[in-house]
């Protein structure tokens, strides 16, 4: 597949068509029953080797349920949550542990449910995660002390955050100040997003005082969003990007800038004006975007990328961003091989991770969804 060109100010890509709107939407399929354990398939995580020319996917655990996040530990091991209220854990040798580690009670009607998983920077010290949950008084943020195998509950850290049957956001990641960021959609209710009081519709952030501490209310970064669900830092710049989506198309990748205001409702795609700030790339085809990460690791083609999973896409988009903020590449890599894709995460042996959401009622399902792919890329 080749990379589109782009426009020297905002991009207007031609995006991959999918069924339903900028939402998670696509044709819904019943997801068969789930399964007691998961199947793995690659029993180590060894340092890549790579190819030139092609990435080398391969599976490494099947048989989850709704995964929504993928967090490393400092000793390789990883932490995921499935929606429904599980937090399943990854060991270092590439197998998935069949018992919960974690049983969180949420609201998982809709796209609600348990979402993002942040490991603390100071976890060596404090064995702090941090979970985005809804519940059924909203959304909130939970800390959690980790011992051995298992998380224990300490304190939710913040909360106020209105849960919807859709655009309930959920993705959070440390900054490099560490701050902790989180999204959050409108819930639905598209005049949160302006909403000065509101905590919806926004990206929050909390101090390291505020999540290790007591908690409080989170600062309103930015404001004027729909349903963002990822968010990164660019190497070598800082630059703080996001991606989000659009109500029937439009979706957008963002530069975030603390104060500023992205428009929704006010204004959608190429829209602008008013001091409301239009996006660098637009998807007039929905694609809907999710969880994204920068490609840091060196040695790869894809070094310095951003790349997004998309769920009606059913792709990961691979999206190159110059230093002075110019998109020079807009491509899809894998498009309908692994069907709904919710996040794409780096792991500390170079590969890439991506989690599939085929059993949301959303997809179509194969034997063996949801799973875990472990992403090679190409040799630079």
């Amino acid at each position: 597949m080749t990379g589109r060109s782009a426009l020297p100010a905002t991009l207007t890509a031609l995006a991959i068509a999918g069924c339903g709107g900028g939402d998670e939407r696509s044709s819904p399929a019943p997801a068969p029953p789930r399964a007691d354990t998961a199947t793995t398939t690659t029993p180590r995580m060894e340092a890549p080797e790579r190819t030139r020319g092609r990435p080398r996917v391969e599976t490494v655990a099947s048989g989850l349920e709704v995964p929504w996040d993928l967090a490393f530990l400092p000793d390789g091991r990883a932490l995921i949550t499935e929606r429904p209220g599980r937090v399943r854990l990854l060991g270092a040798d590439g197998r998935l542990r069949a018992r919960a580690v974690a049983t969180v009670e949420v609201d998982d009607a809709g796209e609600g449910g348990l979402l993002g998983v942040v490991v603390d920077p100071r976890f060596a010290r404090n064995r702090f995660v941090y979970l985005y949950r809804t519940t059924a008084s909203g959304n909130e943020v939970a800390r959690y002390r980790m011992t051995r195998d298992r998380l224990d509950e300490q304190a939710v850290v913040a909360r106020g955050i209105r849960a919807g049957v859709i655009h309930d956001g959920g993705r959070m990641r440390f900054g490099p100040g560490g701050d902790l960021y989180l999204t959050s959609g409108e819930a639905g209710q598209d005049d949160l997003a302006q909403e000065p009081s509101s905590l919806n519709g926004k990206i929050l952030r909390l101090t390291s005082e505020q999540y290790r501490g007591r908690g409080g209310r989170p600062e309103v970064f930015s404001t004027g969003h729909r349903n963002p669900q990822g968010l990164d830092w660019q190497p070598g710049t800082g630059r703080l990007v996001s991606d989000e989506h659009g109500p029937d198309g439009d979706d957008e990748i963002n530069f975030l800038r603390q104060g500023a205001n992205y428009g929704w409702p006010r204004i959608r795609g190429e829209e602008g004006g008013g001091g409301l700030v239009k996006p660098v790339v637009i998807y007039p085809e929905s694609i809907a975007p999710s969880g994204s990460t920068f490609v840091r690791r060196r040695g790869s083609a894809w070094t310095g990328d951003y790349l997004i999973g998309a769920l009606v896409g059913e792709q990961v988009r691979r999206v190159t961003i110059d230093r002075s903020g110019k998109v020079t590449r807009n491509q899809a890599l894998f498009e309908g091989q692994f069907g709904r894709i919710r996040t794409v995460v780096e792991g500390p042996d170079g590969a890439l991770y991506l989690l599939t959401n085929n059993r949301d009622g959303r997809g179509s399902p194969n034997e063996g969804d949801d799973r875990i792919l472990r992403v090679v890329p190409p040799a630079g």
